[in-house]
């Protein structure tokens, strides 16, 4: 039997972060953000390599980013929902400064198990049935 572990949780929570492009209310779980993140990034390089080769392909990479750019923007503030946080911390990580570090520390930190005021805790479990909240 095939074992469909990680690459289905990447494609999964990718399309589902697609899915959700304009949902900027609720929370989203660290692996939820992760997957989604880590299958944009490959997406991403793939788009600018191809954009390398140059003529007509070369727009590949910016049409990509413009097409990703709510989803990443609305999974972002959701995760920052999940943590506790509002989602207008989110400019801070927009500037090219040192304050990315704080936003990152943001996404990699634990989301509240309880209820807050954004919303009730969403469940992410990796492929070990352990939580990834």
């Amino acid at each position: 039997m095939v074992g469909y572990g990680p690459s289905m949780k990447l494609v999964e929570h990718y399309i589902g972060g697609l899915l959700k492009y304009a949902e900027f209310s609720g929370r989203a779980s660290r692996g939820e953000y992760w997957w989604f993140t880590i299958a944009n990034t490959i997406l991403a390089g793939i788009f600018w390599l191809l954009g390398n080769l140059g003529g007509p392909v070369s727009i590949l990479s910016l049409l990509y980013l413009i097409a990703v750019l709510v989803p990443n923007l609305s999974i972002t503030v959701r995760r920052l929902h999940d943590t506790g946080r509002s989602g207008w911390w989110l400019p801070l990580g927009l500037v090219p400064t040192p304050l990315v570090f704080i936003i990152l520390f943001f996404m990699c930190q634990r989301g509240h198990s309880e209820e807050n005021r954004y919303g009730p805790p969403v469940s992410s479990k990796g492929s070990n049935g352990k939580q990834w909240r």
